[in-house]
This record gives C-alpha cells, sequence and structure tokens, in this order.
C-alpha cells in the first residue's frame, strides 16, 4: 500500500477511535433528566431531626479589626472589589440575640455558625476570655431558642500571628490549629455535638496560591501542594482534639463541590480538563481522609504521596456545600489549561450557573466514594432582587428529598445565607441573604423568599401541603 493511503487509514482509524472515545466517555456519566413536577411539587415530609437552617462565617458578619490575614490583605490596594473593606460588616457583634430571633422566625431548627480563631486567640498562646464568653452565650442563645449549632473551627481566616509565619504553611500550623479546636472543644463542647474543621480548604487553597485573589496572595502550585497537605494535617489534629474532650461529638471537613463537565463531549482534551479539575478540587481532600495517604494531583504541584494514617476515620460526616456546576474546555492560553464556558442556564448576580441536577449528582457521587452521612452545610444564590432565591430554595430542597428517598443519609441543609454579608473578594455587592442588609443602617429586611423557607420549614415537618 502507498505510504500516503497508508497515513490516510491511520488518520481515519485514528478519528474513529477519538470518535468512538469521546461517545463512551459522554455514556459513562448521562445527563441527568428531571421532570419539572419533581423540582416543583409538594415536597415529602423528611426524616425526624432533620436539621433545617442556615450558615454564615464570623468575618463575613463581624468583619476584621487587623487581627486576622484577611483584614489585613483587604489593607492591600486593589485586593477588594471596589476598594471595600469588611469594617464592622453587618454589625452582627452588637445584635446577635436580633439575627438569631431571624432563625426562629425562619421556622429553622439549626444554624451553621464559624468561630473566629484571631479573635479568640489574638496572640500565641494567649487567650481572649471576654471572646470566648461571647462565642458561649452565642451557643447557650441558640440551644436555649431550640436551635441546633454546628460550629465550624476555621472559615478561610488565620490569626495575623500565624500568617506572619506562613499560614497553612506554617510548620507549626497542624499543631496550634489542634490546639486551639481543643480549647473550643473545652469550652463549648457541653452544648455542641456537631463540628466542622475546615470549611472549603480546595478553595482557599486554589483562590490563596493558585490563583492569588485571597491570602496569602500566592501564585505557586508548589505552596498549593504544600498548603493543601498542611490543611489535611490541620482537619486531622482538630478532629482527633475535638474527640478527646467530647468523645462522643461528630467531625468533618466541608469542601465545595462542582460538577466539572466537558464543555464538548467529543473533546478528550475537555473531558481530561473535567476529569483533572474533579480529581484535584472536589475529590483530592475526602480521598486523602479515606485512604490515609496525602495526594494532591495538580498540575506542577506534584504528585507527592505521603503516608498519613492519623487522617484515617476523622470524617464522621462531610458537608458539601453546592453553587453550581462548570463546563470546562482544555486551552492553552491559561496557566492552568483549562478554560470555563458558560453554560445554557439562568445566572447568579457572580454570573454563576443554576443548575439543580449537577446538586444531585454530587450528592450521589459523595455518597458513593465515601459512605459517611452527609450535610449541605452550604447552598445558595446571590440575587439581590430575589428573582430566583425562591424557585432555587424549593428545587434544592426537592434536590435533598430525593437523595434522601435514594437512601443518601443527608443529615441536613443549611442555606447560604441568614443575612447579607461581606464576601471576600467581592466584597459587599453579592447579595446571599434570606434577610437583606440596608449597610447605611444596618437594618435587617425579609426578601421574599423568608416565606419560602417558611414554608418548606412546614412542609418537611409535614404540617404544610406537603402533609402525609
Amino acid at each position: 500500500m502507498p505510504l500516503p493511503a497508508i497515513v490516510a487509514l491511520a488518520l481515519v482509524l485514528l478519528g474513529g477511535a477519538w470518535a468512538a472515545a469521546c461517545l463512551l466517555l459522554s455514556r459513562r456519566r448521562p445527563s441527568l433528566e428531571l421532570p419539572e413536577e419533581a423540582l416543583t411539587g409538594p415536597l415529602p415530609r423528611l426524616p425526624d431531626g432533620f436539621l433545617l437552617g442556615a450558615a454564615t462565617a464570623a468575618h463575613q458578619l463581624d468583619g476584621g479589626d487587623g487581627l486576622s490575614d484577611w483584614s489585613r490583605f483587604e489593607e492591600e490596594p486593589g485586593r477588594i472589589a471596589r476598594g471595600e473593606r469588611s469594617g464592622t460588616a453587618t454589625g452582627h457583634r452588637e445584635r446577635v440575640a436580633q439575627d438569631l430571633r431571624l432563625l426562629v422566625e425562619l421556622g429553622a431548627n439549626a444554624y451553621r455558625l464559624s468561630l473566629e480563631w484571631a479573635r479568640l486567640e489574638p496572640e500565641e498562646g494567649r487567650i481572649d476570655e471576654a471572646e470566648w464568653e461571647r462565642a458561649r452565650a452565642e451557643v447557650a442563645l441558640l440551644r436555649a431558642s431550640g436551635i441546633t449549632p454546628m460550629v465550624t473551627l476555621l472559615h478561610f481566616t488565620l490569626p495575623a500571628w500565624l500568617a506572619a509565619r506562613g499560614g497553612l504553611i506554617a510548620p507549626d500550623f497542624a499543631e496550634r490549629f489542634g490546639v486551639f479546636a481543643g480549647e473550643a472543644a473545652r469550652r463549648l463542647g457541653r452544648e455542641v455535638a456537631l463540628w466542622g474543621t475546615i470549611n472549603e480548604p480546595n478553595v482557599q487553597i486554589v483562590s490563596g496560591y493558585v490563583e492569588g485573589r485571597w491570602p496569602p496572595g500566592k501564585r505557586s502550585p508548589r505552596q498549593a501542594g504544600r498548603a493543601f497537605a498542611a490543611a489535611l494535617r490541620g482537619h486531622a489534629a482538630a478532629a482527633h482534639a475535638v474527640r478527646a474532650v467530647v468523645p462522643l461529638a461528630r467531625v468533618g471537613p466541608v469542601l465545595a463541590l462542582v460538577e466539572f463537565e466537558p464543555a464538548s463531549r467529543w473533546s478528550l482534551l475537555d473531558w481530561a480538563a473535567a476529569g483533572l479539575a474533579a480529581a484535584a478540587f472536589d475529590w483530592a481532600f475526602l480521598d486523602s481522609i479515606r485512604t490515609g495517604r496525602i495526594r494532591f494531583p495538580f498540575p506542577e504541584a506534584g504528585l507527592a504521596r505521603e503516608y498519613a494514617p492519623e487522617l484515617l476515620g476523622t470524617a464522621d460526616w462531610i458537608g458539601v456545600n453546592y453553587y453550581t456546576r462548570q463546563r470546562l474546555r482544555f486551552s492553552l492560553r491559561t496557566r492552568t489549561r483549562v478554560a470555563q464556558v458558560p453554560g445554557p442556564g439562568a445566572k447568579s448576580d457572580l454570573g454563576w450557573e443554576i443548575h439543580p441536577p449537577s446538586f444531585l449528582t454530587m450528592l450521589r457521587e459523595a455518597w458513593r466514594r465515601y459512605r459517611v452521612p452527609i450535610f449541605v452545610t452550604e447552598n445558595g444564590i446571590a440575587d439581590a432582587a430575589d428573582v430566583h432565591r425562591p424557585a432555587y430554595l424549593r428545587t434544592h430542597m426537592q434536590i435533598v428529598a430525593r437523595a434522601l428517598a435514594e437512601g443518601i443519609p443527608v443529615g441536613g441543609y443549611f442555606h447560604w445565607s441568614l443575612i447579607d454579608n461581606f464576601e471576600w473578594a467581592e466584597g459587599f455587592a453579592p447579595r446571599f441573604g434570606l434577610y437583606a442588609v440596608d449597610y447605611a443602617t444596618l437594618e435587617r429586611k425579609p426578601r421574599g423568599s423568608v416565606a419560602v423557607f417558611r414554608e418548606i420549614a412546614s412542609e418537611i415537618r409535614g404540617e404544610g401541603r406537603g402533609a402525609a
């Protein structure tokens, strides 16, 4: 056979193999089709003990006063949109009782809050007793109101004294975090059974060490790998410290999960881009806990494997923060070799696609992989006009109900957020709150979606139109 004919035949065979591989890949995960009535119909009664509430984070409510890495980061020009600073943020410190009454008004029975390590230990080894008393009083007030607290130990912010010697990659980060976690358990453990160790370490590492948009403002894949390993060891240290004080405590990490899909189902490179993103962002942290081996499969960060047996068994539950999906294509023009392609669905004020089916996909995948109970620790939408939030609430709660019907043990749902707050590098513009905050007066005003949340609370307890 002449050489040109051989080349042509090889190209045909190669093209056919490529098309067949893409077809097989596209069939591995068929798109989830949910009938409209499955997302909008009456909600079934959910199990007794199901937690329904809202979530917040200390720095986003209270702002900073120079004690944390974030409050100092905000001082650097260009770091925060429109040059904003958190300041006193929502004024929550003077309105704790008022804001907690909003939970009762919603019909919530749970609340996810975080501790601000920088305020509680403003200098290494120095405990601020007044700040710990504030935390204890807030938890006691929740309990007195019939609200179950879930406490997150680390929600992005670090004490400035720790950040000065490396933050997550400080040599003693895990040790110091474990000491702090043990102190929290000793002071709050009688009233708190659910503990989140670290919130969204995947987001913190990508934003702080890959993109450089968050503290410490680095763009170093190698340091990202070190931060990843340190966050895992910190999670383990915190989990063991809490359990040593409160043996019956239930402890877990909280991850942001995004369904990454190939922009084209006929491109192996797009499939590779989506698969790598999922492996590194969604599953690497939890996989490391499950196996006791630290592995961060991120380009340029190295594929180092570290044996860390202290990780084994440190997740009594996992927290899932779900907001959106991302469609990715392979790109040589970007540093990470992937580029995001907008999805066809409606968008939030931040441009995030509203795609409830991906929520169910991620709940299913998390359960398939780890077989431990799941809490939806954050789910919400930036929607200042409250146009999409009412339907968003109902459709995502329908997904939770469907997951439970499939046997996935979802123990609770926390909407992000109770009130508008400081949204990190985006400043005050994104409005996630069920209650709007007028930042001129700090008045809280219920959005229309508050009534929807109340209705959902009634239905899933068998009190509303969805009652059996």
